[in-house]
Protein backbone atom coordinates (compact mmCIF):
# COMPACT_ATOMS: atom_id res chain seq x y z
CA UNK A 1 0.00 0.00 0.00
CA UNK A 2 1.35 3.40 -0.96
CA UNK A 3 0.89 6.29 1.53
CA UNK A 4 2.29 9.34 -0.25
CA UNK A 5 2.60 10.53 -3.81
CA UNK A 6 2.58 13.50 -6.17
CA UNK A 7 0.17 14.95 -8.70
CA UNK A 8 -3.34 13.59 -8.99
CA UNK A 9 -2.69 10.85 -6.43
CA UNK A 10 -1.59 13.42 -3.82
CA UNK A 11 -4.73 15.39 -4.68
CA UNK A 12 -6.85 12.29 -4.09
CA UNK A 13 -5.20 11.65 -0.70
CA UNK A 14 -5.76 15.27 0.30
CA UNK A 15 -9.35 15.27 -0.95
CA UNK A 16 -10.11 12.16 1.10
CA UNK A 17 -8.41 13.38 4.29
CA UNK A 18 -9.15 17.12 4.54
CA UNK A 19 -10.92 18.12 1.35
CA UNK A 20 -13.86 16.84 -0.64
CA UNK A 21 -14.09 14.14 -3.25
CA UNK A 22 -16.60 13.46 -5.98
CA UNK A 23 -18.99 10.61 -5.36
CA UNK A 24 -21.43 10.37 -8.20
CA UNK A 25 -22.26 13.98 -8.95
CA UNK A 26 -21.68 15.37 -5.45
CA UNK A 27 -18.64 16.62 -3.53
CA UNK A 28 -18.55 14.82 -0.19
CA UNK A 29 -16.38 14.66 2.89
CA UNK A 30 -14.75 11.27 3.31
CA UNK A 31 -12.69 11.36 6.53
CA UNK A 32 -13.18 15.08 7.35
CA UNK A 33 -10.01 15.37 9.43
CA UNK A 34 -8.98 18.76 10.77
CA UNK A 35 -5.27 18.03 10.36
CA UNK A 36 -3.23 15.33 8.69
CA UNK A 37 0.50 14.57 8.98
CA UNK A 38 2.44 14.62 5.71
CA UNK A 39 5.93 13.59 4.66
CA UNK A 40 7.78 16.35 2.77
CA UNK A 41 10.39 14.16 1.11
CA UNK A 42 8.54 14.10 -2.21
CA UNK A 43 8.86 17.89 -2.32
CA UNK A 44 6.26 20.51 -3.06
CA UNK A 45 4.50 18.19 -5.55
CA UNK A 46 3.42 15.96 -2.67
CA UNK A 47 2.45 18.81 -0.32
CA UNK A 48 0.75 21.37 -2.57
CA UNK A 49 -2.64 19.60 -2.77
CA UNK A 50 -2.77 19.52 1.04
CA UNK A 51 -1.87 23.21 1.28
CA UNK A 52 -4.58 24.06 -1.26
CA UNK A 53 -7.21 22.01 0.56
CA UNK A 54 -6.11 23.51 3.89
CA UNK A 55 -6.80 26.95 2.47
CA UNK A 56 -10.03 26.00 0.73
CA UNK A 57 -11.61 24.07 3.63
CA UNK A 58 -10.06 25.67 6.73
CA UNK A 59 -8.01 22.59 7.57
CA UNK A 60 -4.30 22.05 8.22
CA UNK A 61 -1.30 19.78 7.95
CA UNK A 62 1.62 18.78 10.13
CA UNK A 63 4.78 18.44 8.05
CA UNK A 64 7.52 16.11 9.33
CA UNK A 65 10.50 18.41 10.03
CA UNK A 66 12.66 16.91 12.82
CA UNK A 67 11.00 13.78 14.13
CA UNK A 68 11.48 12.24 17.58
CA UNK A 69 12.69 8.80 16.54
CA UNK A 70 16.32 7.78 17.12
CA UNK A 71 17.16 7.19 13.46
CA UNK A 72 15.68 10.49 12.25
CA UNK A 73 19.17 11.93 11.86
CA UNK A 74 20.08 9.40 9.17
CA UNK A 75 18.32 11.69 6.70
CA UNK A 76 17.11 14.77 8.54
CA UNK A 77 20.54 15.73 9.93
CA UNK A 78 22.43 15.38 6.65
CA UNK A 79 24.13 18.60 5.58
CA UNK A 80 23.49 20.15 2.22
CA UNK A 81 26.26 21.70 0.13
CA UNK A 82 25.52 25.10 1.71
CA UNK A 83 25.97 23.71 5.24
CA UNK A 84 22.32 23.51 6.26
CA UNK A 85 20.74 20.37 7.65
CA UNK A 86 17.91 18.78 5.70
CA UNK A 87 15.47 19.50 8.54
CA UNK A 88 16.43 23.20 8.36
CA UNK A 89 15.62 23.22 4.63
CA UNK A 90 12.28 21.56 5.35
CA UNK A 91 11.55 24.21 8.02
CA UNK A 92 12.07 26.93 5.40
CA UNK A 93 9.67 25.13 3.06
CA UNK A 94 7.07 24.91 5.84
CA UNK A 95 7.36 28.68 6.34
CA UNK A 96 6.97 29.23 2.61
CA UNK A 97 4.05 26.82 2.19
CA UNK A 98 2.21 28.41 5.10
CA UNK A 99 2.89 32.12 4.62
CA UNK A 100 -0.52 32.75 3.02
CA UNK A 101 -2.37 30.75 5.68
CA UNK A 102 -1.44 32.73 8.79
CA UNK A 103 -4.61 33.35 10.75
CA UNK A 104 -5.75 36.05 13.15
CA UNK A 105 -3.73 34.56 16.03
CA UNK A 106 -0.51 34.77 14.04
CA UNK A 107 -0.10 31.08 13.26
CA UNK A 108 -0.32 29.19 10.00
CA UNK A 109 -2.37 26.04 9.48
CA UNK A 110 0.72 24.61 7.79
CA UNK A 111 2.40 23.22 10.88
CA UNK A 112 5.46 21.18 11.87
CA UNK A 113 6.31 17.96 13.67
CA UNK A 114 9.41 18.59 15.82
CA UNK A 115 10.43 16.01 18.42
CA UNK A 116 10.99 16.73 22.11
CA UNK A 117 13.85 14.22 21.97
CA UNK A 118 15.99 16.84 20.20
CA UNK A 119 15.59 19.91 22.46
CA UNK A 120 18.35 22.01 20.88
CA UNK A 121 16.86 21.57 17.42
CA UNK A 122 13.38 22.23 18.84
CA UNK A 123 14.55 25.51 20.37
CA UNK A 124 16.28 26.55 17.14
CA UNK A 125 13.31 25.62 14.97
CA UNK A 126 10.92 27.61 17.17
CA UNK A 127 12.98 30.72 16.36
CA UNK A 128 13.08 29.86 12.66
CA UNK A 129 9.35 29.12 12.43
CA UNK A 130 7.65 31.82 14.55
CA UNK A 131 4.24 31.46 12.84
CA UNK A 132 4.06 27.68 12.87
CA UNK A 133 2.22 25.40 15.29
CA UNK A 134 4.36 22.53 16.54
CA UNK A 135 3.25 18.96 17.14
CA UNK A 136 5.88 17.78 19.62
CA UNK A 137 6.10 13.98 19.95
CA UNK A 138 8.64 12.08 22.01
CA UNK A 139 7.52 12.89 25.55
CA UNK A 140 7.93 10.14 28.13
CA UNK A 141 8.98 6.72 26.87
CA UNK A 142 11.10 8.20 24.05
CA UNK A 143 12.95 10.40 26.55
CA UNK A 144 11.50 13.87 26.03
CA UNK A 145 10.77 15.84 29.20
CA UNK A 146 8.30 18.62 29.96
CA UNK A 147 11.14 21.15 29.93
CA UNK A 148 12.10 19.98 26.45
CA UNK A 149 8.55 20.48 25.21
CA UNK A 150 8.51 24.00 26.66
CA UNK A 151 11.28 24.93 24.21
CA UNK A 152 8.74 24.57 21.42
CA UNK A 153 6.43 27.27 22.79
CA UNK A 154 6.83 30.90 21.88
CA UNK A 155 5.90 33.83 24.14
CA UNK A 156 2.27 33.74 23.03
CA UNK A 157 2.04 30.02 23.66
CA UNK A 158 3.64 30.30 27.05
CA UNK A 159 1.26 33.06 28.11
CA UNK A 160 -1.83 31.21 26.91
CA UNK A 161 -0.72 27.88 28.33
CA UNK A 162 1.15 28.95 31.45
CA UNK A 163 -1.33 27.39 33.91
CA UNK A 164 -1.04 24.05 32.18
CA UNK A 165 2.72 24.28 31.93
CA UNK A 166 3.03 25.19 35.65
CA UNK A 167 1.71 21.71 36.44
CA UNK A 168 4.95 20.40 34.95
CA UNK A 169 7.14 23.05 36.59
CA UNK A 170 8.27 24.52 33.30
CA UNK A 171 6.61 27.93 33.09
CA UNK A 172 9.53 30.03 31.81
Amino acid sequence: MKRGDIGTTAEAYSNAAIGRTTIGEEFQKIFDMDFVTVNPYLGTDGIKPFVEDSKKYGKGIFVLVKTSNKSSGELQDLETKDGEKIYEKVAKLVNEWGKDLIGENGYSSISAVVGATYPEQLKKLRKEMPHVYFLIPGYGAQGGKAGDIALGFDEKGLRRNCECIKKFNVCI
